[in-house]
């Protein structure tokens, strides 16, 4: 086993469309494979990871790190049903929480990488602010969650890009030229003509030769990989696979395909019932995609 995490966030813009679902049962059959799981509940304006994992009040969670009242993350860390696994939950009943300061997600970003995990997996939000895509754009790994609809894929496409965007920003803290650059590129108002990130790159080479490839090796290090939930029909597949297909395209990332679960009934079961779908005997279809999917994101990230 790995002593540094692999650290994976899991976004999608799109409200709805069980980010949190995908989140506690990829971990859990990370458990099952025997790999220790740190869970993170990045929603800090309506929290609920700890429901789908068992845990019905957290008496503690990021709300203690933000004040202040605890001075490590690992300090609000809670111990979940699941054997080998601890949830940090996020905060839903303080609504300054839910706009944190830079200086309070970069503080968080540099503890998330000194926790005792295999993996840690962080529940983002919904929307493509900042207060998403920063922690998105914090880490090489991410998956995005899409439901292969026509309105998923278009906000999925913009919570990439504006996390790309904004991870390229971060890269240059203090110069404010190469910053309005990248703004002016991807912005809706793009006086350059620059159609893909691809495109902007390549125009930094010329303008910006001593940072272009920083750039670039932050592009390349960028692993993605699109999961589609609550799938309905085998055009939403086929919808999904064009997106990754897309992205390549105009974001000049990969997006990795690694596989679909259909909508189940069982699903809402088990949110319900507060357990992750994947220790319910009754939903093999369910929990084999699981099992699929996950085993392609071990393969993935730990070749």
């Amino acid at each position: 086993m790995s002593k540094e995490p692999i650290i994976i966030s899991i976004g999608g813009g799109k409200g709805g469309i069980g980010k949190s679902t995908v989140t506690t049962n990829i971990g859990t059959a990370l458990v099952q494979k025997d790999y220790r799981v740190g869970f993170i509940d990045a929603d800090l304006g309506g929290a609920n990871l700890h429901h789908c994992l068992g845990i019905k009040r957290p008496q503690t969670g990021l709300r203690d790190f933000i004040t202040g009242t605890a001075k490590n993350l690992a300090d609000v860390a809670l111990a979940t049903p699941l054997p080998g696994s601890w949830l940090i939950s996020g905060a839903s009943d303080i609504v300054e929480l839910a706009n944190p300061r830079f200086a309070q997600k970069k503080k968080m970003i540099a503890h998330l990488r000194t926790l005792d995990a295999d993996y840690i997996l962080i529940d983002l939000g919904a929307g493509t602010g900042s207060n998403v895509t920063d922690f998105f754009a914090a880490f090489p790994c991410g998956i995005i969650v899409s439901d292969g609809s026509a309105a998923s894929i278009e906000n999925a496409y913009g919570f990439l890009k504006n996390g790309i965007i904004r991870g390229l920003l971060r890269l240059f803290p203090g110069n404010k030229e190469l910053q309005q650059f990248i703004r002016r590129c991807s912005g809706s108002g793009n006086d350059l003509h620059y159609t893909t990130i691809g495109e902007m790159v390549a125009a930094a080479v010329q303008r910006f030769p001593d940072y272009a490839r920083t750039m670039k090796e932050y592009l390349h290090a960028k692993r993605l990989f699109l999961v589609l939930n609550m799938v309905r029909r085998e055009s939403d597949i086929r919808h999904g696979e064009r997106f990754a297909g897309i992205v390549k395209k105009y974001l000049s990332i990969s997006l990795i395909y690694i596989g679909y679960v259909s909508w189940s009934e069982d699903v809402n079961a088990s949110f319900r019932a507060m357990q992750p779908v994947m220790l319910h005997s009754n939903a093999a279809e369910v929990r084999n995609a699981f099992s699929s999917i996950t085993a392609n994101l071990v393969a993935l990230t730990r070749e």
